[in-house]
């Protein structure tokens, strides 16, 4: 994930992304996400976006589904933990030997395949 927004914000929406920090074990932007994840499966948001709705463009459908958590939990699937603070220095580990990755978005189910040993590889 690159895509990292200003967003303000009033004092009321402050301090409850404040309260929900303090009351669960997710981080500011784990909640912020959330909630744009929640909000694309919503009707109420549809309602309220649907008054603001230019009328020659439809409004977009999400590209996840509900039970993709991984899009608000975490920058990866792997990690699927809660509570970190995204702005801290990350920690270094070694390199990563292979990664796999099958998307289930296309129908050709194309595999992927990144290898770091000494260089990168790309094998499609």
């Amino acid at each position: 994930m690159v895509y990292r927004p200003t967003v303000r914000y009033h004092d009321v929406f402050r301090d409850y992304v404040n309260k929900l920090f303090h009351a669960t074990t997710l981080d500011r932007n784990q909640i912020i996400r959330a909630a744009l994840f929640a909000a694309a499966h919503s009707n109420e948001f549809y309602k309220l976006i649907d008054g603001y709705k230019k009328s020659d463009v439809p409004l977009p459908s999400p590209i996840w589904e509900p039970l993709d958590h991984e899009l608000w939990m975490e920058q990866c699937k792997e990690k699927g933990k809660g509570g970190r603070d995204v702005n801290a220095k990350p920690k270094r580990e070694g390199p990563v030997e292979s990664i796999d990755r099958t998307s289930r978005k296309e129908t050709t189910n194309r595999r992927i395949r990144f290898k770091n040993s000494g260089g990168i590889k790309f094998s499609f």
